[in-house]
């Protein structure tokens, strides 16, 4: 998750947006209300697609978030269902992080489930029932050791 996000004002205008997308080589960002909380979501294919002169004319009004206790692997289901690159992250009905698709694919890559049985380990968002080589229930989640 980022947690120091770059967001955009409703106010914001369109080309001010194309900049701070291109220069901070990123695809979208949150659109804050004042209040600051969000109100919408600004894309690449937004200001590429859309007529307007302001985040809050070319903004997809539709905000899905989750919150700080989602587990990664529904937030992960959810990125892909929904065929969205980034959720913000809410608690209190205030935006606290960002969590994208990089964020998802950075924890799969780092972390495994290994048997404290039998030290077999397995990449995955869930948690795998039992352990492919032993049939222990008995798992934890680590960091991966680099190269496995």
């Amino acid at each position: 998750m980022t947690r120091n996000v770059i967001t955009f004002r409703e106010d914001t205008p369109v080309e001010e947006i194309a900049k701070t997308l291109s220069s901070k080589r990123i695809t979208g960002a949150p659109v804050v209300a004042n209040e600051g909380h969000v109100v919408g979501i600004v894309s690449e294919t937004d200001v590429f697609s859309k007529k307007g002169k302001t985040a809050r004319e070319i903004m997809s009004p539709r905000v899905i978030s989750v919150t700080e206790e989602t587990g990664i692997d529904e937030a992960a289901r959810l990125l892909i269902g929904e065929r969205i690159r980034r959720v913000p992250v809410i608690r209190g009905g205030k935006m606290v992080g960002l969590l994208s698709r990089s964020d998802v694919l950075d924890f799969f890559a780092k972390t495994r489930w290994t048997c404290k049985v039998c030290g077999w380990w397995e990449r995955s968002l869930e948690r795998p029932v039992k352990c492919y080589s032993c049939s222990s229930t008995d798992l934890r989640l680590e960091r991966a050791d680099p190269g496995h």
